[in-house]
């Protein structure tokens, strides 16, 4: 599965704001399968590349949802160890806290809070989001 983890994400995704309400939830309930059983680096990537920058609000919701899940298992310790990747999580993370809706808001700010836990992070914090969006 990990080969086709971003196809899938994103096929998974699209299917997310379909108007029928049992499409929607076998759509988010099958990514946060995808989401358990692969790699969470893989999965992580994947997010991030069609769930976050989606225009839809439902699709971003549901991504940032299954994306904490992901941070949560690799953990901020693990995440800080790659500067690129941390960058531009922290870039998507506060772009995520700043959305206009309250759910993906809530999404954003626990991973936030999840991130900040380590020092790393606040260094590159200040360094990579403007005091503005801080």
């Amino acid at each position: 599965m990990d080969s086709v983890v971003d196809e899938a994400a994103q096929a998974l995704l699209q299917r997310v704001w379909n108007p029928p309400e049992f499409i929607r939830k076998a759509a988010s309930q099958t990514l946060g399968i995808m989401v358990e059983n692969v790699t969470p680096s893989r999965a992580l990537t994947a997010l991030m590349d069609s769930g976050i920058q989606y225009r839809h609000g439902l699709v971003r919701k549901c991504a940032a949802q299954h994306l904490l899940t992901v941070m949560e298992k690799i953990g901020a310790k693990k995440l800080a160890a790659t500067p690129v990747r941390a960058e531009r999580l922290l870039r998507l993370t506060a772009k995520l806290a700043q959305d206009c809706y309250k759910d993906t808001r809530y999404y954003g700010a626990k991973m936030l809070n999840l991130l900040m836990s380590h020092q790393k992070f606040n260094r590159l914090l200040e360094q990579f989001v403007s005091t503005h969006d801080l």
